[in-house]
């Protein structure tokens, strides 16, 4: 006689094939998942295992790494990283800040929002924006030479242009601005700067006279931005005109030169001497006063 299987034994063997079906698909799924892990981690270009450095005063960005980003389903990037400070290559993408008395190494883009968080509240010197793309974009400053101190880099304006010679949306931006202060986020920033100093003229070789050095320096790296520069002096007739182009910020591996010393290779600086200013003299304190204005002509990549 044939044997034959009961019921309960026939379902016992079907429960089985079914968890062993399952426990193998479960095996292949971690098996699969294990090397997506090893491919990421395995490729040169991988930024997997990178951490990312935040600002600690802001809570909201220390929510955000990049390990978090990649477990994400759109994988999008975060939102803004800043390079370790310590590091030597990233010291190399550094900037110093260009006002008197601040030692701060930062990002270029981050400038304008170190100058609104640090220095507008002591300075009290506003940003002044440009708006909307003009055919000829005008910035005014005013300089009291009286004052001016000896060898002090003077901050008489900051400003953000409408950049018109590249695309904004290939260009740095300026990061972490202030709410009020996004709309400058795709501007270029022109800093303005008076300098009062010694320096011997060409035909005064043998003699140091006091001069008035004014030039523009900006953040931007890896652009060359024209001006045409016009100075004059209160109640007098006679300017001064010259094209000039910003001065990139020196980086935080190079110490920054004195007025005294890189006016006399720049070309782009307009010296005044004291001599020319021979009206202003005998006006009272409050009237002794330079007015600058600049052009902006263009701005292309170097």
């Amino acid at each position: 006689m044939e044997p034959t299987c009961s019921p309960n034994q026939s379902a016992d063997e079907e429960q089985s094939a079914k968890s062993s079906r399952r426990h193998r698909r479960q095996e292949k799924r971690q098996k699969r998942l294990e090397d997506t892990r090893l491919a990421l981690i395995a490729k040169p270009y991988s930024n997997y295992r990178l951490p990312v450095s935040v600002p600690s005063t802001d809570v909201n960005l220390l929510l955000l790494s990049r390990y978090d980003a990649l477990a994400d389903r759109d994988r999008h990037p975060p939102l803004f990283v800043v390079p370790d400070q310590k590091s030597q290559w990233a010291r190399l993408r550094m900037v110093l800040c260009p006002v008197h008395g601040c030692s701060c190494s930062l990002d270029p883009n981050g400038w304008l929002a170190h100058y609104l968080n640090v220095h507008l509240p002591k300075l009290g010197m506003s940003f002044v924006g440009v708006p909307l793309p003009t055919e000829k974009q005008t910035l005014h400053a005013t300089c009291h030479i009286d004052s001016l101190e000896y060898d002090v880099n003077t901050l008489l304006g900051v400003y953000g242009y409408h950049r018109l010679g590249l695309n904004p949306l290939n260009c740095p931006r300026n990061t972490l601005l202030p709410r009020e202060y996004r709309k400058y986020s795709q501007h270029g920033v022109l800093m303005l700067f008076a300098c009062r100093t010694r320096h011997s003229l060409l035909w005064q070789r043998k003699q140091m006279d006091d001069v008035i050095a004014i030039w523009v320096s900006t953040p931007l790296q890896g652009v060359s931005i024209s001006l045409r520069c016009v100075v004059q002096s209160a109640q007098s007739t006679r300017y001064y005109s010259k094209c000039i182009k910003a001065r990139p910020l020196p980086t935080a591996v190079v110490q920054a030169s004195p007025c005294r010393d890189f006016i006399k290779t720049d070309s782009n600086v307009i010296v005044i001497s004291y001599q020319d200013l021979w009206q202003l003299k005998s006006l009272n304190a409050g009237q002794q006063l330079l007015h600058v204005v600049l052009h902006v002509t263009g701005e292309q990549k170097i």
